[in-house]
């Protein structure tokens, strides 16, 4: 029996195959179709229509029906049943195998959503978990507007690209943020603590990991612009340059914040040094001005404790401590030690 998938549905939970399919009419107007059974699809393939098939979550018998219609390498067809989270680029004679990261934030701890892409000169197919959020925001935008196709399939390919790596910049916000309050808190001379640290340590492994992802996507995206078959016009390669420059940027952006959250554990490391010094610094001015009182004390009573008079020299004794200490004090003051 041949497979058919199931309708569309909204950010589903459960696999499923939907697509969309671009036929030119002779006005040179495109006329797009949605979900179409595999029966189809064939069909449409055929035809040498545009098709973009986007895979939520497939099942194994779905991939092994794409690998068939599209003659997918072996080797291919297991990357698309795994995720190893590292983006790459892949040049067959008749399509292209691209791999991206989707990344997000969860528990305090970054998380990537491996999308995979394969394209052809007529057809451009998504693998990807359903929780992947910027394919279905390019996939809406390819369904209500006709007038992309116009570009071919490496424009769905771009606008996929293009949602992807705008999802970095509201985790890079975040933690923009996060650290602009740990700057604020310490500059209002918080509590330093091992839970006040704990945040600072936890989004700098955040910074690394989105560093770990942006790298290798940003060389694909460079090899992308020397590909011809996504490249084929000057229009469509100054979209990828753009991209790859916006790439570039995330990266950036990364780095200044990993500085930034450098600079907070400094910050924090000479705030905890300085109360340090501070204390040491009344220790030893009280150290400063009992040594004084101790002299004396230990003076009289050594030598005058028999021939004064024993009403006379306690007197004069607090006396004299009472002057030598408001002495020292009045000095410590006018040079700021106190």
């Amino acid at each position: 029996m041949m497979y058919r998938p199931p309708l569309l549905r909204r950010k589903v939970k459960h696999s499923m195959i939907r697509s969309l399919v671009a036929s030119a009419a002779e006005s040179g107007d495109f006329t797009v179709r949605r979900n179409l059974e595999t029966d189809q699809l064939e069909k449409a393939l055929s035809e040498k229509c545009l098709l973009w098939i986007d895979c939520v979550s497939p099942e194994p018998e779905e991939i092994s029906w794409i690998a068939a219609q599209f003659g997918v390498n072996p080797v291919i067809v297991e990357d698309l049943r795994r995720d190893d989270h590292r983006p790459v680029l892949l040049v067959y004679s008749n399509y292209l195998f691209l791999s991206m990261i989707e990344p997000r934030i969860k528990l305090n701890r970054v998380e990537g959503r491996e999308v995979h892409c394969l394209v052809t000169d007529t057809c451009f197919i998504t693998v990807r978990p359903a929780d992947a959020e910027s394919v279905d925001d390019a996939y809406d935008r390819a369904a209500q507007s006709a007038d992309i196709w116009h570009s071919g399939v490496a424009y769905c390919f771009y606008l996929t690209a293009q949602h992807l790596t705008d999802t970095y910049y509201p985790l890079l916000d975040r933690i923009s943020n996060q650290l602009n309050e740990r700057e604020e808190y310490l500059l209002n001379d918080g509590v330093i603590n091992d839970t006040a640290r704990r945040p600072v340590y936890a989004i700098k492994k955040q910074l690394i990991n989105l560093r770990q992802m942006v790298a290798p996507q940003r060389e694909v995206f460079s090899n992308v612009i020397g590909e011809k078959r996504l490249t084929e016009n000057s229009d469509t390669r100054d979209l990828f340059r753009h991209l790859y420059e916006r790439l570039l940027r995330v990266y950036d952006i990364i780095d200044s914040q990993r500085d930034l959250s450098s600079n907070v554990l400094d910050m924090m490391q000479n705030q905890e040094s300085r109360k340090l010094v501070d204390a040491v610094s009344r220790l030893t001015i009280f150290s400063m001005i009992f040594l004084p009182l101790t002299f004396f004390t230990g003076l009289f009573q050594l030598n005058f404790a028999q021939i004064a008079d024993p009403i006379v020299l306690p007197v004069n004794g607090t006396l004299l401590f009472v002057l030598v200490m408001g002495a020292m004090l009045y000095i410590f003051r006018r040079r700021g030690w106190f």
